[in-house]
């Protein structure tokens, strides 16, 4: 099959029009003429553009009616979104209750596979302002919920995530090889410490998050300012927050060895 490479930005716009042509009119299958007229594309376009489509699994051609209809390969990307919105969905409430008992900023990160994606956050009474608001990313190498995730993976997935070049926040911000030497306490002790790694004052508690199948798939953490916190607060924060994380976990069912 011939695959068309995207060229100026109206090239991309033809290609939105063509996969959103569906949901628009209601219709489960369409014929390349019914296309071309819907989205006012020149039908020699609209042909090069589905048979591209095709390649990567987003329509299929029925071949008796000679009509396109969606494919699987929007399914895949939809479970993408699913998969976030099933663990926020199932996740807000126990995040919701930890800050209201703990009074401290709780925040949960979507694992990706260059970066963590911050989909919730919380706010205790403490009303403390720090990098983690929704929709920022988190690099693996600081941070107490990238740490928490970055420990659990595979070997192999973390030699290719240290060829990155290492975000760095405040001087206490973590190198690939300090995260290194952190990794086995972090996966012995089912939590993480970041002290001031991304923001000065700031300390907080990650945990992971895992799926049916035993993979990591998020962390969380609770956050608060360092300033006169005692050894029995951070004892707590440590206790609540991984007991938290492994209730949602059994949630999203996973189930502990």
């Amino acid at each position: 099959m011939e695959v068309i490479k995207l060229g100026p930005l109206h090239s991309a716009e033809n290609v939105l029009n063509i996969l959103f042509v569906w949901s628009k009119t209601g219709k489960t299958d369409l014929g390349l003429t019914e296309i071309s007229r819907i989205t006012e594309i020149n039908k020699s376009t609209v042909y090069k553009i589905l048979i591209s489509l095709q390649a990567h699994n987003l329509v299929s051609l029925n071949q008796a009616t000679k009509k396109y209809s969606i494919d699987s390969g929007v399914l895949e990307l939809s479970s993408i979104y699913l998969k976030q919105l099933d663990l926020r969905t199932i996740a807000h409430p126990w995040i919701e209750r930890l800050a209201a008992k703990s009074g401290k900023t709780i925040t949960l990160a979507l694992r990706k596979p260059e970066h963590l994606v911050f989909i919730d956050r919380v706010d205790g009474c403490e009303n403390v302002r720090f990098y983690c608001d929704i929709g920022k990313i988190a690099f693996y190498n600081s941070g107490a919920a990238a740490k928490a995730v970055f420990a659990h993976l595979t070997s192999e997935e973390q030699e290719v995530l240290r060829t990155q070049t290492p975000e760095r926040f405040t001087s206490f911000t973590r190198t690939w090889d300090q995260l290194m030497v952190e990794v086995p306490r972090i996966k012995q002790n089912g939590y993480s410490i970041s002290d001031e790694e991304v923001d000065i004052g700031v300390f907080a508690v990650g945990a992971p998050i895992f799926d049916a199948q035993g993979k990591v798939i998020a962390g969380m953490a609770m956050a608060t300012l360092k300033i006169n916190l005692s050894q029995k607060q951070i004892e707590d924060m440590i206790q609540q927050t991984v007991e938290t994380s492994r209730m949602i976990s059994s949630k999203m069912g996973y189930l502990r060895a």
